[in-house]
C-alpha cells in the first residue's frame, strides 16, 4: 500500500515539511520539520510545527518517527518540539556522531551527548525503520555531510537538500564537513535509482509547487548534477565561489547537536551565542 504524502511550506525559509502516513493502520512519520526562528531578535515560535500536529490529530493519526535529513544549517528544526508533543522517535544517520565531534568543540558541548544517545535511532545505510504496513529504509549520502540522509518508502525518496529542484541543482555549501566532490557524489547515488522514482525534496524557494521531481527529470535537467554536469565541472564552478553562513547557520547547528532541543538560556536570556563556524 502507498503511503499518504503531505507536503507543508514554511515560507519564511523555503523548506518543505513531509507528513507521511500508512492508511491503513493511522500511523505517521514526519520528515525535517522546521522551527519558526527570527534570527535579528532570537524569537522561536511553534506556529507551524503546532498546525501540522493539529492536522494530524484532526486525521487521528499516531506519530513513530521524525527523520532527520542531517544536521541543518537552512532552517532550526522543531523536532525536538515534536517529540515533547506527539512522543515519535527523532532518527538521523549514524555518522552524524562524526558531526558531533567536529562541531561540538566550536558550538558548545553544555546538553550535548558526545555518543549520540540523546537520538532516539542512528540509522544505517539500508536499514528498514518499520511503520505498520510502510517500510522506510535509510539511504546514507556520506559525502554530503557525516550523518546526512535520504529515506526511501516505495518508490519515494525524501532527499532533504541532498538534491534540490532541476533548475535550484545543488546546496549545502556553507555546511561545515560539506566540500563540492561528496555533495556531487550524494546527489549522484540518489539519481542511480530507477528513473521513475519520485524525489521530493526539502527546499524550493519561492516555487511552492515545485518540491516533487523524479530521477529522469533531475538526471535530464539538474544544473549541478545532471547526466550532462561532469562532477568535475561542478567541483570547479562551487569552489570558484565564496561561500559564507547564512544567519541561520550556527543556530540551526547549536540546535541540532543537541539532538535538536533548544539550547539553554544564557544569564542574558539569549539561547544563542554568537559563533564564527565559517572555519569549521
Amino acid at each position: 500500500m502507498q503511503p499518504e504524502i503531505t507536503a507543508f511550506h514554511h515560507p519564511a525559509t523555503g523548506r518543505v515539511t513531509y507528513l507521511i502516513a500508512d492508511p491503513a493502520t493511522l500511523l505517521c512519520a514526519f520528515v525535517d520539520p522546521v522551527l519558526d526562528y527570527d534570527p535579528l531578535t532570537q524569537a522561536v515560535d511553534t506556529r507551524f510545527i503546532d498546525a501540522i500536529i493539529a492536522d494530524v490529530r484532526a486525521k487521528d493519526l499516531g506519530p513513530t518517527w521524525i527523520l532527520e535529513t542531517g544536521l541543518h544549517t537552512d532552517h532550526l528544526s522543531a523536532a525536538g518540539h515534536l517529540k515533547y508533543e506527539t512522543g515519535a522517535s527523532i532518527c538521523i544517520g549514524a555518522p552524524v556522531l562524526d558531526s558531533l565531534k567536529r562541531l561540538v568543540p566550536v558550538l558548545g558541548s553544555d546538553g550535548v551527548d558526545l555518543e549520540g544517545w540523546d537520538f532516539d535511532k542512528l540509522a544505517q545505510d539500508g536499514e528498514a525503520l518499520p511503520m505498520g504496513g510502510i517500510e522506510i529504509t535509510a539511504i546514507a549520502l556520506p559525502g554530503r555531510l557525516p550523518g546526512a540522509t535520504a529515506y526511501q518508502v516505495g518508490d519515494v525518496v525524501f532527499a532533504g537538500s541532498a538534491i534540490l529542484p532541476p533548475d535550484q541543482g545543488l546546496d549545502d555549501s556553507t555546511a561545515p564537513g560539506a566540500d563540492p566532490a561528496g555533495l556531487h557524489a550524494a546527489a549522484r547515488r540518489l539519481l542511480d535509482l530507477p528513473a521513475e522514482t519520485r524525489i521530493l525534496v526539502g527546499q524550493t524557494g519561492e516555487v511552492i509547487d515545485a518540491w516533487s521531481t523524479t530521477v529522469a527529470e533531475q538526471k535530464a535537467r539538474n544544473i549541478d548534477a545532471g547526466d550532462a554536469v561532469p562532477a568535475e565541472a561542478f567541483v570547479a564552478r562551487r569552489a570558484a565561489v565564496a561561500a559564507t553562513p547564512g544567519p541561520l547557520a550556527a543556530p540551526a547547528l547549536q540546535v541540532g547537536i543537541r539532538a535538536f532541543r533548544l539550547p539553554p538560556e544564557g544569564e542574558d536570556g539569549k539561547r544563542f551565542a554568537p559563533v564564527d563556524i565559517s572555519a569549521i
